[in-house]
């Protein structure tokens, strides 16, 4: 299939345009459907209605008008992309061009319904933000019929069923003037309202960590605190307690990425029976914030050899700085053997 085809037919793909269009409901699964049928029945109101001298040539012409309603469906832009506007543009007035050798000099419903497919096109093609380039196709068209008029002897039919699309060009052209500005407030409102409703989470976010780390600080802090400051000395046990704050709490300064509950868990745990632990984090998450489901696996494995680990061990993880051929590593010291596992950007072993 070509690239227009692809284009054509996967246009509910792409991303939301949010211009005039989108509030229209050209957007919608619903639109090339509606386009088709609209089609279909043009058509065969077109063969119906008589005066279709070469079917295999009006066929031919509808068709063209038909990949024109896809591509100005499908292109993308606000306006519309050069290279589908330069399709449209040409489209219309060449089918036109093509119908008239084909129907009756004095051309019934075939020739209105071709017309009437035409100017549907140039108004939707205004209402895409090219009404300049609409205006041509349209000015383009009836050119068509004038000389056609010129060449086949006097048909008045040619030109009587083109004007009464020049009401809806013009009407198509007020409806853009007015809706597409509004469009675009509309849009503009809208992002303006999630970039803050985004930041307002992220404030959140902070706020809710910050508070969870108040409150493991006041926990675990607070009362050997107090317990120093009324002047008693400490037992071993109170001064073991001590180092083990202290460490968790260099932890959340030195390894942020870490920074949970259950890793802090495990690390005290492992440092209360004698294992020396050290967590690292050196990634810098700026440009890179989608690291958090890697994270989480680094951090499973880690609570994993902590649970394991015995009295004299060194259990020691790293995030690693960016652009490094590996994420993380972890690695394990038990007399006098190290064992090491590096880890991908995908939190999985390498």
């Amino acid at each position: 299939m070509s690239g227009l085809g692809v284009r054509a037919l996967g246009w509910w793909r792409q991303p939301p345009r949010n211009d005039a269009s989108t509030i229209m409901g050209l957007q919608t699964r619903w639109a090339p459907t509606l386009a088709v049928g609209i089609w279909a029945v043009s058509l065969v109101i077109g063969f119906a209605a008589g005066g279709v001298e070469i079917p295999v040539l009006y066929l031919a012409s509808m068709l063209v008008m038909l990949a024109a309603v896809f591509v100005l469906l499908a292109a993308p832009g606000d306006p519309v992309v050069r290279w589908a506007t330069y399709l449209i543009v040409v489209a219309p007035p060449a089918a036109v061009a093509m119908a008239v050798p084909a129907l009756s000099h004095r051309p019934g419903m075939a020739y209105a319904t071709l017309t009437g497919a035409s100017v549907i096109i140039t108004a939707f093609f205004a209402v895409r933000g090219r009404v300049l380039a609409s205006w041509i196709s349209f000015g383009l068209s009836l050119l068509v019929a004038v000389l056609a008029a010129k060449s086949y002897g006097p048909q008045p039919a040619l030109l009587a069923a083109q004007l009464p699309n020049l009401a809806v060009q013009l009407m198509a052209t007020i409806f853009a003037a007015i809706v597409r500005p509004r469009a675009r407030q509309i849009y503009a409102l809208r992002g303006q309202t999630e970039r803050e409703t985004a930041l307002l989470a992220a404030d959140e976010a902070a706020l809710a960590v910050r508070d969870q780390q108040m409150a493991r600080l006041d926990d675990g802090a607070r009362p050997l605190l107090d317990l120093i400051a009324s002047g008693r000395t400490l037992d071993d046990v109170e001064v073991r307690r001590c180092r083990l704050v202290e460490a968790q709490l260099r932890d959340n300064i030195r390894a942020p990425g870490f920074d949970d509950p259950t890793v802090a868990d495990a690390a005290w745990d492992a440092r209360a029976k004698g294992v020396r632990v050290l967590l690292l984090d050196d990634y810098d998450r700026i440009g890179d914030a989608d690291v958090d489901d890697a994270i989480a696996a680094v951090s499973s494995e880690l609570v994993a050899a902590l649970a394991g680990a015995v009295s004299g061990d060194e259990v020691t993880v790293r995030l690693l700085p960016n652009g490094r051929a590996a994420f993380a590593t972890l690695s394990v010291s038990r007399g006098g053997s190290v064992v090491r596992h590096d880890f991908d950007a995908a939190g999985r072993r390498i």
